[in-house]
C-alpha cells in the first residue's frame, strides 16, 4: 500500500529533487505539491514544475502555490536560481506535448486543506520549506489534525550552528525555521505528530563529487537523472548537502534513519530568532533524526531517479 503525501516546499535545487524522488518513488503516492515563497520566486518556481512534470511524463499530482511573503526572505541571489530552473533547456521537448497542468493554480492553503479533508486515510506532510502554507491550515482546522499521520520537517539546528548568516542575528538558526518562526511554533503548537531533520543530520550528507559523477554516468540513459544533473550543475562550486532530499528519501525508507526523542521550542523573535529550544520542561515531544547511513542514501536516490 502506497502512503499517501503532500509535498509542501519553497522551490530551490533541492526542493525540486526532493518533489522529483517523493513523485517517482513507488511506496508513495504524491497527492500535490505546494511552493511558498521562501527560496525562490514562487511564480517561476510553480511554472519550473509543470515543465517538470511535463518532461518526465508524471501523472497524479496537483501543484499550488501562495504569495504570501515570509517574515524573514532568503536571499535574492539565493531565489534567483527559480529562474534559472524554470529556463532550463532540457524543457524544449515540451513544446511538442500539453503541459501537465493548464488551469489556474490553487492557493496552497486551498489545496493542503482540501487533500486531508478528501483523504480517506491519514496524510504525510513533507515539509521541506518554510512553513508559512502548512501551519494555518492546521491551526485555523483543527479538525484536520487528525488526518495528518506525520509531518516531516526539514528544519532546525540543535546541537550544531545554524546556517543563518544574517546581521541581525546570532547564527543559531537554521534558514527553513529563520524564514518563518512563527509558523514554526504555530505549527508545534498544533500537537500534530512532527519528524524533525535538522542539520545535525543533513550536515551528514554533502553532495559529494563522487555521487555527481555516478548520477551523471546514468544521467545518459535517464531523463530523470538527466535532470537531476543539470539541478545540481546550478550549485556547483557551493558547499552544498541533501537537506531536503534526505527529508523526502526518510518518508520513501524510514530505516535509512535512526531517531530519538526530545522536547523542543521555537525562539519567534530577537537575535535567536527560529533556534530550536530544548526545554527540560514545556515545549513539545518531537521525534528527530539523529544518523542516517549516507550509503544507502545515495544508492536509494540514485536508484529512484533510474526510474524514468
Amino acid at each position: 500500500m502506497t502512503k499517501p503525501v503532500i509535498h509542501d516546499n519553497d522551490g530551490h535545487v533541492d526542493d525540486i529533487l526532493s518533489t522529483v524522488l517523493l513523485w517517482l518513488a513507488p511506496t508513495v503516492s504524491l497527492q500535490a505539491i505546494t511552493v511558498t515563497d521562501g527560496d525562490c520566486f514562487v511564480q517561476q518556481s510553480f511554472e519550473a514544475l509543470v515543465k517538470i512534470a511535463t518532461f518526465l511524463n508524471m501523472e497524479g499530482a496537483e501543484i499550488g502555490y501562495s504569495e504570501e511573503p515570509v517574515q524573514h526572505p532568503f536571499p535574492d541571489n539565493w531565489r534567483r536560481e527559480s529562474y534559472i530552473i524554470n529556463e532550463l533547456p532540457i524543457f524544449s521537448d515540451n513544446e511538442l506535448k500539453p503541459a501537465y497542468q493548464s488551469t489556474r493554480p490553487r492557493k496552497s492553503q486551498v489545496l493542503i486543506g482540501d487533500c486531508l479533508s478528501n483523504s480517506k486515510a491519514p496524510m504525510t506532510l513533507v515539509c521541506t520549506g518554510p512553513l508559512t502554507n502548512v501551519a494555518p491550515v492546521l491551526e485555523e482546522r483543527p479538525e484536520l489534525r487528525d488526518k495528518v499521520e506525520s509531518c516531516v520537517i526539514m528544519g532546525g539546528a540543535i546541537g550544531v550552528q545554524g546556517n543563518v548568516e544574517m546581521p541581525e542575528h546570532d547564527g543559531t538558526a537554521e534558514w527553513n525555521f529563520y524564514a518563518d518562526p512563527g509558523s514554526a511554533k504555530r505549527l508545534l503548537d498544533t500537537g500534530v505528530p512532527i519528524t524533525l531533520i535538522p542539520l545535525d543530520v543533513t550536515n551528514k550528507v554533502p553532495v559529494t563529487r563522487e555521487f555527481i559523477l555516478r548520477l551523471d554516468e546514468q544521467a545518459e540513459r535517464y531523463r530523470a537523472s538527466q535532470l537531476a544533473a543539470k539541478l545540481f550543475s546550478l550549485v556547483k562550486g557551493f558547499n552544498y548537502f541533501f537537506w531536503d532530499t534526505l527529508t523526502a528519501a526518510l518518508v520513501i525508507q524510514p530505516e535509512l534513519m535512526t531517531f530519538k526523542d526530545q522536547r523542543i521550542d521555537i525562539a519567534t523573535s530577537g537575535r535567536s530568532s527560529g533556534r530550536v529550544q530544548t526545554p527540560l520542561f514545556g515545549g513539545r515531544k518531537v521525534r528527530i533524526a539523529s544518523s542516517v547511513d549516507v550509503e544507502k542514501f545515495e544508492n536509494l536516490v540514485l536508484e529512484i531517479l533510474r526510474v524514468k
